[in-house]
């Protein structure tokens, strides 16, 4: 890995770190310009480990290929509203049929 590749995963590790799962797949959707609970539904089933490492490396493509700076990361957080899991999850769970 460059140094430059390194310097953005570490980076990008200090701003992810203490978000939640759900909370990090809506920051990812952002990022791409996507609706907040686009990968919310595709993540749903995986394990917390697994939805942070898949929206970790969509996150680094994006930096690493220069469609979004760290910078606008910080600022999505700052300025957008993030569900909370359990409403992330309410949101997208399969409709009841009656």
């Amino acid at each position: 890995m460059s140094d430059d590749v390194n310097e953005i995963s570490i980076q990008l590790e200090k701003i992810i770190q203490p978000l939640p799962a759900m909370h990090l797949a809506q920051l990812t959707a952002f990022a791409f310009g996507l609706p907040p609970l686009y990968f919310c539904r595709e993540y749903q089933p995986l394990a917390q480990e697994s939805i942070i490492k898949h929206c970790q490396q969509r996150l680094l493509n994006l930096l690493n290929t220069q469609e979004i700076t760290l910078q606008q990361l910080t600022n999505l957080l700052v300025e957008k509203e993030f569900f909370d899991a359990e409403e992330a999850s309410l949101r997208v769970g399969p409709e009841l049929v009656e």
